[in-house]
């Protein structure tokens, strides 16, 4: 198979979160048609992460689960259009999985230059599937994570802090709606002054207020999201916004957070710089403004690295998609990547 191939068998065997039993299974089978002998580690409720251990103290780890189809029509039948792949996944990250399996291939034979994790439950907010690994990779001090960063080298994660906002008023008959407040309309103000509370946009990802009734609704709540930057702490933040809400009826809760994160690089930087040279002739650096299991090595003590191709802001949308090029681009990354590893002295 090559790596167009691939992707689009992968994208063709639905995964969403919770469900990666069967793209596990591929992928198992295909690394042991390769001659390697992949482990697989339990999480929960039957699903697995899987393991192929290498020759250094380098990982290459990657998420199989997705986002559900959340609307995008046929998203598990990939199609190729204008040199993209369409399809659930395509950026987001099965173009990932595909480079890192077809780059396995030049390695068959021996133990890979590299470990290589294929992990779960990346795209739910728990993110076990690296957490468990973290009980197998004790060996690995330093980890490249596989994610949709435009061809980026990623030394550091933007923070983020998401919490629930919810009004609540006495409701009237919507004919006469000015005795009255509306949730609806203290929820915007709220957001509007946290905006200039915190000197940066917020990011409304779910509203939930009024009815077919014909009453003002008696509540408004909201998911929102703000991005947090270096030295920001997330309880200083929340407590700032609760501020806002002083003599309201309304209830802030925080939902997740996670501090902006500097990745420690000193012995991983150099080597993915020499290799992106190798790729694009030129160093491309730049910050994942999104999570990943980049946060869970970080914290255990690993160097750590975030890169990929394809667009992140198209991920998790109806025009998810990857080019031909960056995944054959992909692949080459990938395969320099181990081909300069077996260069270095042996570190296990």
């Amino acid at each position: 198979m090559t790596v167009v191939e691939l992707l689009k068998k992968l994208i063709s065997i639905p995964s969403p979160s919770g469900k990666e039993q069967k793209v596990q299974l591929f992928i198992e089978r295909f690394l042991k048609n390769l001659g390697f002998n992949p482990v697989r580690q339990p999480v929960e409720d039957g699903r697995f992460n899987l393991l192929l251990e290498g020759s250094s103290d380098f990982l290459v780890s990657v998420h199989v689960d997705t986002v559900p189809p959340a609307g995008f029509r046929d998203a598990y039948k990939p199609k190729e259009r204008d040199g993209r792949i369409y399809g659930r996944g395509a950026s987001d990250v099965k173009g990932g999985v595909a480079a890192l399996l077809s780059a396995l291939k030049r390695f068959r034979g021996a133990k890979p230059p590299f470990w290589a994790a294929f992990v779960v439950d990346e795209e739910r907010d728990t993110a076990l599937g690296s957490e468990k690994l973290l009980e197998l990779i004790t060996r690995v001090k330093r980890v490249l994570v596989l994610e949709p960063t435009y061809g980026k080298l990623c030394t550091s994660q933007m923070g983020t802090l998401e919490f629930t906002v919810t009004f609540e008023c006495p409701s009237y008959h919507a004919s006469e709606f000015e005795r009255g407040k509306n949730p609806a309309y203290l929820l915007y103000e709220f957001v509007k002054r946290a905006e200039r509370e915190l000197n940066r946009p917020v990011n409304l990802l779910m509203l939930k207020s009024g009815s077919k009734l014909y009453r003002v609704p008696p509540k408004a709540e909201a998911l929102l999201e703000v991005k947090l930057f270096p030295d920001e702490e997330p309880e200083k933040v929340a407590r700032r916004l609760k501020s806002l809400l002083a003599g309201c009826r309304a209830e802030l809760r925080v939902e997740d957070a996670e501090a902006y994160a500097v990745f420690r690089t000193d012995g991983t930087l150099p080597l993915l710089e020499r290799v992106q040279i190798k790729v694009e002739g030129k160093v491309v650096k730049g910050v994942m403004p999104s999570w990943t299991d980049g946060a869970n090595y970080h914290k255990a003590g690993k160097e750590c690295v975030v890169f990929g191709y394809g667009s992140l802001a198209d991920s998790h949308t109806d025009r998810e998609s990857i080019s031909l090029d960056e995944l054959r681009r992909y692949e080459t990354f990938l395969t320099e990547l181990g081909k300069e590893l077996l260069k270095e002295p042996s570190a296990l």
